[in-house]
């Protein structure tokens, strides 16, 4: 699968467009939002995040991407800082992924798709 991150986030935005699935997945949905913040999109999922229905149960998400951006958060610390923190460690996994091969772009994908598949296997 070669899906590209915008592809990603269009599926993100579409989980999160469904409550069902928001209350169903949430820890899921929150490894996938983490993953592809560290790709250098936190903006793009903090908006999505932002307008989901089921906004609210993901309120130490969005303050996580608001400190992780470097943004006013209302709640600094506690799970927010933890969600910040495990974005700086999901940038340093890319970065570590992309030194260890010739193609980065090909190993970042790869690095996306297997944290998906892991994170499915482990709310499984």
């Amino acid at each position: 699968m070669n899906a590209t991150p915008e592809h990603y986030l269009t599926e993100l935005e579409s989980f999160f467009a469904d409550s069902q699935v928001c209350r169903d997945c949430s820890n899921l949905l929150v490894h996938f939002s983490i993953r592809l913040a560290a790709l250098g999109r936190a903006a793009e999922v903090l908006a999505i995040i932002e307008q989901s229905p089921e906004a609210e149960l993901f309120t130490a998400l969005s303050e996580g991407l608001r400190l992780y951006l470097g943004w006013p958060a209302e709640s600094p610390a506690g799970h927010a800082g933890e969600i910040a923190a495990k974005v700086q460690e999901a940038v340093a996994e890319f970065a570590f992924d992309r030194e260890a091969l010739t193609e980065p772009a090909t190993e970042t994908e790869a690095s996306i798709e297997y944290g998906f598949v892991r994170a499915a296997v482990s709310a499984a």
